[in-house]
């Protein structure tokens, strides 16, 4: 990508998997702890794998940390505090400091400690509003009123606060949700973030399906679920800024979750995680034991390891930005398609209403919500015409 700022960002962005959870969800595919007593020694593990890093990546333009899981808080405060400290040493002055969590996890001495400590998002993994649907997810905690929650977060927190949603499965009532967002908005909610439900590899509904016991159409049931939910929340006022995701206004997007998308360099810390440094691309070894392990043996944590082309990060790079509602510069495909083959792709994407005919006329390439729908295959129709 000739003009582009794809290849020379630093990095701006650092996520630290924290793999410990209260218990194992149905739906989820991470490999998780129910042990959170024992994480000292994943800690350690941290502080082992972030000096090896920082040998090797320059960190004084990190703008952002996100501390993601699992479940960050199930930790005690203590020992979060000290993750926090081992954390932002050696960084400059952040923009945004995010922990996940969930609702039973957030007591009064959790919240102050995230306070003081100088956290500036929560991001709270509600899930559902409904108790069968928890259920059915394998949590054993209630549904929860989700106003209190912002009420009783508020009494000690004064970041902002995110939601995290999933839509569709047994349980799950398009009526009830369109309700509880509005509530949300107007109770002053900064961000919503909302995902059909999907099933993952080793999972328990996964194994549920293979035995016949979950219906055949439950994620094409799902993904209309989905539809309909996140047409209602335009309609309400929450602002879709990415496919998933919502703000209140322009001041409480996830700027972590946006960086990446725009496609600058990220760190990724600990089990599982991800990152990506100009074109190289890694992942760590997803079970904790092992992540330990091999940093306490002066081993690499990293499993797998590739260079990307330039045609491969063009097109991961194009892909992550048409998912954002102010989508990338027409002038990016303009590159690397021929003028001929592209008017006769853009035409037929306005044609289906698949992208933004105003913004195109501003030379942008803008996914309108139906086309969102269709974007995988769109992207597929876009990388076979760069390829040709």
């Amino acid at each position: 990508m000739k003009n582009s700022r794809l290849l020379d960002d630093p990095v701006r962005s650092l996520y630290v998997q924290v793999p410990f959870c209260p218990e194992r969800c149905d739906y989820c595919s991470i490999p998780v702890s129910v042990r959170p007593e024992r994480a000292d020694g994943y800690i350690k593990a941290l502080s082992i794998e972030k000096e090896r890093i920082r040998s090797r990546v320059d960190l004084g333009k990190v703008e952002t940390l996100y501390l993601g899981g699992g479940t960050p808080t199930v930790l005690s405060p203590g020992l979060f505090s000290d993750l926090i400290d081992l954390l932002r040493e050696d960084l400059p002055p952040l923009k945004e400091v995010t922990t996940e969590s969930r609702p039973d996890t957030l007591d009064r001495p959790m919240l102050e400690m995230l306070e003081k400590k100088g956290v500036t998002r929560l991001s709270i993994g509600m899930e559902t509003v409904s108790s069968v649907q928890m259920a059915f997810l394998g949590r054993t905690s209630c549904s929860y009123d989700v106003v209190r929650m912002i009420e009783s977060v508020r009494n000690s927190f004064s970041g902002q606060i995110s939601m995290d949603f999933i839509i569709g499965g047994e349980g799950y009532d398009s009526g009830k949700f369109r309700t509880v967002a509005g509530t949300l908005l107007e109770a002053g909610l900064d961000h919503l973030s909302a995902y059909p439900l999907t099933l993952e590899n080793r999972t328990v509904l996964t194994l549920r399906e293979t035995r016949g016991e979950l219906p055949d159409s439950m994620e094409d049931d799902a993904a209309e679920a989905w539809r309909i939910a996140t047409s209602d929340l335009r309609s309400m006022g929450w602002k879709q800024y990415e496919v998933a995701n919502f703000s209140r206004n322009p001041h409480t997007v996830c700027r972590h979750n946006l960086s990446v998308w725009k496609g600058d360099s990220y760190l990724g810390m600990g089990a599982g995680a991800h990152q990506r440094v100009l074109s190289v691309r890694s992942e760590n070894v997803h079970s904790h034991l092992s992540y330990e392990s091999r940093l306490n043996l002066g081993e690499t944590p990293i499993e797998h390891l590739e260079k990307l082309t330039g045609e491969q990060l063009f097109l991961e790079t194009i892909y992550t930005n048409a998912r954002l509602s102010y989508g990338f510069p027409k002038a990016w495909l303009d590159e690397r398609i021929s003028p001929y083959a592209l008017s006769g792709f853009l035409s037929r994407m306005i044609d289906h209403r698949w992208i933004e005919e105003k913004e195109l006329d501003r030379e942008r390439i803008v996914f309108t919500p139906e086309g969102w729908i269709w974007l995988d295959s769109l992207m597929g129709e876009i990388s076979v015409l760069v390829e040709g």
